[in-house]
This record gives structure tokens, sequence and C-alpha cells, in this order.
């Protein structure tokens, strides 16, 4: 039979309540962690590699025409350089966006990306990775590469 006291049993419930609110604050603090984007600065300076969000100042936009053949209402393969405070030379994040991604940009209003994205704030998830550069070995570049559109998560003003 249950032998402990009323107050005794009123202890533990409370006992087991503070530490269950506890436990709860820590998993959302650990979840707004998470939530917050990374900056370029901070992927250079950590040397960051693996899946995140990644929130970027725009600086330069480049087309790569891969195969030369012009097609209407088809994009090219963009790449998006972030600006960075204080970065040295060779060291870059760029941000990738596929052919098909680029197309579909162009097939939702956007025919200059280069003019529609520069200065402004990008917000995109995907997997950043190192990019090893024969030619300039001591070069840090990371790269996240854009396969899908809803790795763009917004893109506003500054």
């Amino acid at each position: 039979m249950f032998s402990a006291s009323r107050r005794a049993v009123n202890a533990r419930l409370l006992a087991n309540s503070v530490v269950a609110v506890v436990c709860l604050s820590l998993a959302c603090a650990a979840d707004e962690k998470r939530e917050q984007p990374l900056t370029p600065e901070m992927i250079l300076e950590t040397k960051f590699e693996g899946k995140a969000t990644v929130e970027l100042q725009v600086g330069e936009v480049r087309t790569v025409n891969i195969d030369s053949v012009f097609v209407p209402e088809v994009s090219h393969v963009q790449v998006i350089q972030a600006k960075i405070a204080g970065a040295k030379i060779g060291q870059e994040l760029v941000v990738t966006v596929s052919r098909e991604i680029a197309t579909r940009l162009l097939k939702l209003g956007i025919e200059d990306p280069a003019e529609h994205f520069r200065g402004k704030i990008l917000r995109v998830s995907g997997t950043v990775e190192q990019i090893k550069r024969p030619s300039t070995p001591t070069a840090m570049v990371y790269r996240i590469q854009v396969t899908n559109l809803d790795q763009l998560e917004s893109i506003r003003k500054p």
C-alpha cells in the first residue's frame, strides 16, 4: 500500500513540475539559438561547414554562362557573392542558384537577377561547404547551392 504523506506527494509533484518547466525553457532556448541565422563573418571565423540558414547582404551577382547557347525563357546559373565586412582577399561566401531555379525566378518576373538582388539582404538555407581551389590553396571560399526555391527564405532591403 502507498504510505507517503500528502505533504510528501505534493512536494514530489511540485519538484517534478519545476524540472519540467526548466527542461522546457532550455529546449525553447536551444530552438531559438538554432533558428538564429549565421552571418558570412561567422562562417569565415569559425570555418563552419554543414546545414545552416545564412543571412547575408548581396554584393555582386554574376551569371555563369555554361553552354553559351541562348534559349528564350531559360536562365543560366547565378552566383551571388556576399558582402563581408573586413574580409581579406580570397575570403568569400557565394550562393549558387541552379539553372532550374534561376529559370523559375525568370518566369516569376525577375529578368535581371543582378539588379533584383544587389544590395539586398538574403536569407538562404542549405549546406555550407568549403571549396578547395588548386590555384589558390589559401583561399577560404564557402558555398551554398540553391536547388530548391524554398531555400530562399527572404529578400529584403537592408
